[in-house]
């Protein structure tokens, strides 16, 4: 038991009236929105095995965790990129091949973004709209890519973004509810890019015609950023626990509900209307696999012409598996191929003793998720085939 400490402090603070300020019911907002997510969206009674109850958990401290990064301090009027999502923070589709970072901009203000794409294979800005004090974004504004970039002979580039175009050099338009700026970055290297400790991407972001500092807010600015957090939490929560649909998988086109098999490859653009978050650049294919201890899904197939692709294992709630330290995703350049450029890639509970093998940690069941980055030719079909491990070994 505390005494004269603590307890007694929170007391006596209590009846002088100290849990009077807006900062105090704004942090009480948001624990009534963690448990808000909890009583209302990790359900049994919404499909959800106990198994993924028990991960939802994580995910949404995962959420909670990145809202705090990105909301806490965030400083709109002077932002920063900060990296998205980590080996240990993970959320929205992660990709062990992929650096990406976000920050929250103004549409009344103009900015210039500058780096270099190092050693990338693809390297986009994606300006997204409603995502204003921690909302989830409602849709993409602009895009733009390497391919339609002028970039100097050592990789360096400059990006105006901004409402009126300037006239020389790279531009990415500010509109009306422009709110966010997510950069991708992604690699195809022998080593997962974002697994290397201390993986920077060398990129800046800086105001061009920034506001007078204001003074300390206080008690109200505290409570909005914990608004803002709660507002992440809540929106990015009803994204994240929900099962996918007959009717989002039909209107996606590339979602297979059939386990162990995949669709055809699309278009995130195929969705349509109000989506955000989604590369427009890239085609996907996504399945849930489902085996029994001693069974494996073998996938076979050919990649397309394309700048990148890669193979990911996701939980139920789109965050990656461990790839710091398991092989739970393959790209072009770590595939080990048949000898009629073919792949055979496995996935399995324990190592077969074959290429290819992707770690399932054990799960029983989970996400397989494609991507294309500007294919040249259509994406083909992966086929699948569940085997008992023995037959492979």
């Amino acid at each position: 038991m505390m005494t004269g400490g603590l307890a007694e402090m929170a007391s006596a603070d209590d009846h002088a009236g100290g849990t009077g300020t807006a900062a105090r019911a704004a942090m009480r907002g948001l624990l009534d929105t963690i448990r808000g997510v909890e009583d209302q969206l990790i359900r049994a009674d919404r499909g959800f095995s106990q198994a993924e109850l028990a991960e939802a958990e994580r995910s949404l401290a995962h959420l909670l965790y990145t809202a705090l990064d990105f909301w806490l301090e965030a400083k709109p009027h002077r932002p920063i990129f900060r990296p998205y999502v980590t080996p240990t923070r993970k959320l929205l589709g992660c990709n062990p091949d992929s650096v990406y970072y976000f920050a929250p901009i103004r549409d009344d203000k103009s900015y210039r973004i500058s780096g270099n794409v190092g050693a990338a294979t693809f390297t986009s800005f994606t300006i997204e709209r409603g995502s204003h004090d921690g909302h989830a974004a409602r849709g993409s504004i602009a895009a733009l890519s390497d391919l339609d970039m002028e970039i100097d002979g050592d990789g360096n580039f400059e990006i105006i973004v901004s409402r009126e175009k300037p006239a020389t050099g790279n531009w990415l338009r500010i509109s009306d509810g422009a709110s966010q700026i997510t950069t991708r970055h992604y690699h195809e290297a022998r080593q997962n890019v974002a697994a290397i400790p201390g993986r920077v991407i060398p990129i800046r972001l800086e105001v061009l015609d920034p506001d007078p500092l204001p003074p300390y807010g206080g008690d109200d600015e505290v409570a909005s950023h914990l608004e803002w957090v709660a507002n992440f939490v809540r929106e990015h929560a009803a994204m994240t626990f929900q099962k996918t649909s007959p009717e989002m998988a039909k209107k996606l086109g590339w979602v297979s509900l059939e386990k162990n098999e995949f669709k055809a490859p699309g278009q995130w653009a195929s969705a349509s209307g109000d989506q955000a978050y989604g590369n427009t650049h890239a085609w996907y294919a996504q399945t849930q696999y489902e085996l029994a201890p001693d069974e494996a899904l073998v996938m076979t197939g050919r990649f397309p012409a394309c700048r990148f692709a890669n193979v990911v294992l996701w939980n139920s709630f789109m965050q990656s598996y461990d790839y710091a330290n398991r092989q739970i995703s393959l790209n072009r350049n770590q595939v080990t191929y048949e000898d009629d450029g073919s792949f055979r890639i496995v996935i399995a509970h324990e190592d077969p003793g074959v290429p290819n093998w992707l770690d399932t940690e054990g799960r029983g069941a989970g996400t397989i998720y494609w991507r294309y980055i500007f294919p040249t030719e259509t994406p083909r079909r992966v086929r699948t085939k569940v085997v008992k491990v023995a037959k492979l070994r």
